[in-house]
C-alpha cells in the first residue's frame, strides 16, 4: 500500500482526508497516533511527517511527506486526477475550497472551543455558559449560511458528493457530538446531512469513529478533565477563544502546562 496516513478519528481534517480517499477509491492505511498511549516509533515517523506535530498527515511510497489536509487533498487531487472529487468547472472548484476555508477555520473553532468546555471541563458555571451561548449563537450563522449553499444543488459539491461535502459533514456531526446538533429549521441542511450519512464513504468514517467512541469513551462525549493531553491552540482556535470570553481559559492553560501554541519548524 503506497500511502501511510497518520490520524485520529476525531479529527474532522482527518475524516475529510479519509472520506475524500475512500470516495475517490485511493488505497491508504491508516496509522492511529494515539496521545495518550503513544508507541515511540509511531510518534518518531509521525513526527518526521508532520512539523507541527498534528494530525493528519501522510507519506507517499516515495518517501513524499504531506501536512495539512487541504495541502494533503490537493496532493491527491494532482497525483490521481482521474479520481477528482471536485467539481468540473473552475467557479465550481474555487467556490468548494472557499468552502471548505469557511469551515476549516471558522467552524472547526467553534466545534473546538465546544469540546473544551464540554469534554475538558476548561470553564464552569456562568464562564461556561456564556462561552457556550455565544457558540450557540455563532454555529446558527454559519448553520444558515450552509443551508443557503444548497440552494439550487444537492450537494455542497455541485450535481455530485465529493469534496465540499467531505469537507463539511465532519464539522456537521461534530457539532452535534459535542452538544450542538443541527437545527431542523436548517431543511435544506439537515436533509443533505442525511443524503451524506448514506454515503459509503462517510459510513466507513462513521465506523471507525464510533469505534473509537465506544472503546475510548464508552459511547458517549465523556469527560475528558484531568486528561495528560496539551491541546494545541494556534490560528483560528485562539482568534475564537479570546473573542469569545475565554481569555482566562487561556491563560490558565498555558499556566497549568494544558495548552500550547504551534510547534515551531526545525
Amino acid at each position: 500500500m503506497s500511502l501511510r496516513f497518520f490520524e485520529h478519528p476525531l479529527s474532522p481534517y482527518a475524516r475529510k482526508v479519509k472520506i475524500v480517499m475512500e470516495h475517490a477509491g485511493i488505497p491508504y492505511e491508516r496509522v492511529f497516533v494515539n496521545p495518550l498511549a503513544p508507541d515511540p516509533e509511531t510518534l518518531r515517523q509521525f513526527a518526521a511527517a508532520s512539523p507541527r506535530l498534528e494530525v493528519p498527515c501522510l507519506v507517499d511510497g516515495d518517501g513524499t511527506a504531506v501536512f495539512d489536509s487541504t495541502v494533503m487533498l490537493e496532493f491527491l487531487e494532482e497525483k490521481w486526477p482521474e479520481r477528482s472529487t471536485l467539481p468540473a468547472s473552475p467557479g465550481e472548484r474555487a467556490r468548494v475550497r472557499m468552502l471548505e476555508e469557511l469551515c476549516d477555520t471558522e467552524l472547526e473553532a467553534v466545534n473546538w472551543g465546544l469540546m473544551e468546555i464540554r469534554f475538558f471541563k476548561r470553564a464552569q458555571g456562568a464562564e461556561a455558559d456564556a462561552i457556550l451561548a455565544r457558540a450557540n449563537q455563532q454555529l446558527a450563522r454559519l448553520w444558515a449560511r450552509l443551508d443557503r449553499e444548497l440552494d439550487g444543488r444537492k450537494w455542497m459539491n455541485g450535481d455530485r458528493f465529493g469534496r465540499g461535502d467531505a469537507t463539511v459533514y465532519p464539522h456537521i456531526t461534530g457539532a452535534a457530538f459535542f452538544g450542538a446538533p443541527l437545527d431542523a429549521k436548517f431543511a435544506r441542511l439537515t436533509e443533505w446531512a442525511a443524503r451524506c450519512a448514506a454515503e459509503p464513504a462517510v459510513q466507513a468514517d462513521a465506523a471507525q469513529l464510533a469505534q473509537w467512541i465506544q472503546e475510548n469513551l464508552g459511547g458517549g462525549a465523556g469527560d475528558l478533565q484531568g486528561m495528560p493531553i496539551v491541546r494545541q491552540y494556534r490560528d483560528h482556535r485562539l482568534e475564537w477563544m479570546m473573542k469569545s470570553g475565554g481569555i482566562e481559559i487561556v491563560r490558565r492553560g498555558l499556566a497549568a502546562g494544558t495548552i500550547r501554541f504551534q510547534t515551531e519548524f526545525a
